[in-house]
């Protein structure tokens, strides 16, 4: 089947299917590096290991935004 015809058939599929064809060749486009991936599993791994350790101080949502807010006014 040639791309034209796809894109017609495609075309004609009800909102649904063709979202669900979209997500499917858009996630087929952006496969996951393995190599990132475990990169950022080893993060949050470590980042796990400091929160349980208490070696970090876990603030509110609402405090570190303000924190940040304070930071990038001063820049």
């Amino acid at each position: 089947m040639d791309i034209g015809k796809i894109i017609s058939t495609i075309s004609d599929l009800p909102v649904v299917q063709r979202a669900e064809i979209a997500s499917h060749i858009f996630l087929s486009l952006n496969a996951p590096d393995q190599a990132v991936e475990q990169v950022w599993m080893d993060e949050v791994e470590r980042r796990a290991r400091e929160m349980d350790s208490g070696d970090v101080e876990l603030v509110p949502e609402d405090q570190a935004m303000q924190r940040l807010k304070s930071i990038t006014e001063k820049q």
